[in-house]
């Protein structure tokens, strides 16, 4: 009787992250930061 080994993948592919998941947080962040900036500057100048 033949003895077969169970199949793997690739052991690299599991715990790599996509490459393009750096850039959209970067975005992301950088969306809320400016618009907590502008809500700041709206809300600094409406009692004015």
């Amino acid at each position: 009787m033949a003895k077969f080994k169970p199949a793997r993948g690739k052991k690299g592919r599991a715990g790599a992250r996509p490459a393009a998941a750096v850039p959209c947080v970067v975005l992301v962040f950088a969306g809320m930061i400016l618009v907590m900036l502008f809500l700041y500057f709206v809300m600094k100048n409406a009692n004015g």
